[in-house]
């Protein structure tokens, strides 16, 4: 690919989709929303992020560079400085979400294992643990599976 005025308009037209779905999907993960609308952005992520990154490596030579208009050279630095701002942003927050799922998932998990512990199962001496006239408490069984 080599460069003309073309793949600049190009490249600052993939910046701004990139940076308005990254907008949309850090919206979704700031909001109340389920995290798996998100499913529906990603084949638009990976393909404007891998078109970006070609374009970004033709840009981004110093050949290239020498030859730019300085105001074009200067609005490309904004949308490249906003762009790495809402990935930052978009990290963040999945982490964030990806976090509480682990801690929900853990919290669960150790809830169930206590009451496990205290209703079911013999004593070391083959007696039950329970009470005779205790309630009858029925195993648990936990799933989470939400991907992001």
């Amino acid at each position: 690919m080599t460069y003309n005025q073309n793949s600049a308009d190009k490249f600052l037209d993939t910046i701004g989709q990139l940076s308005l779905l990254l907008k949309s999907e850090n919206d979704i993960l700031a909001g109340e929303a389920r995290a798996n609308q998100i499913k529906t952005l990603q084949e638009d992520k990976v393909k404007l992020t891998n078109s970006y990154e070609e374009q970004f490596k033709v840009i981004g030579s110093g050949e290239v560079l020498k030859k730019m208009d300085p105001e074009l050279l200067h609005n490309i630095e904004a949308a490249v400085v906003s762009l790495n701002g809402l990935i930052e942003e978009n990290a963040n927050r999945l982490r964030a979400r990806l976090d509480a799922g682990e801690h929900l998932f853990r919290i669960i998990s150790e809830a169930a294992i206590d009451h496990q512990n205290k209703t079911s199962g013999y004593s070391k001496q083959g007696s039950s643990n329970r009470e005779t006239r205790q309630a009858y408490h029925p195993p648990v069984s936990v799933g989470l599976n939400q991907e992001l």
